[in-house]
């Protein structure tokens, strides 16, 4: 994870800027989004979401099925 995520987790990114910084990939990602299990709004085409609600999602996540692990939040 970069620095720059530690520095503002209320700064908005792009679904895509988020997958790249937690490892998860675009589609899962807009897929909860779409859900509604990541907090995220979409605006034109573009789905947005801050590092903070990422965090928060993975915090949320229950130790089922095929769990990855090697995903972590600050």
């Amino acid at each position: 994870m970069s620095d720059e995520v530690n520095d503002d987790k209320d700064r908005l990114i792009s679904l895509p800027e988020a997958a790249e910084i937690y490892g998860f990939s675009r589609r899962y990602l807009s897929n909860l989004a779409r859900r509604g299990r990541l907090k995220a709004q979409k605006i034109g085409y573009t789905w947005i979401t801050t590092p903070a609600d990422v965090e928060s999602y993975i915090h949320s996540r229950k130790k089922t099925g095929v769990y990855r692990d090697d995903i972590q939040a600050s």
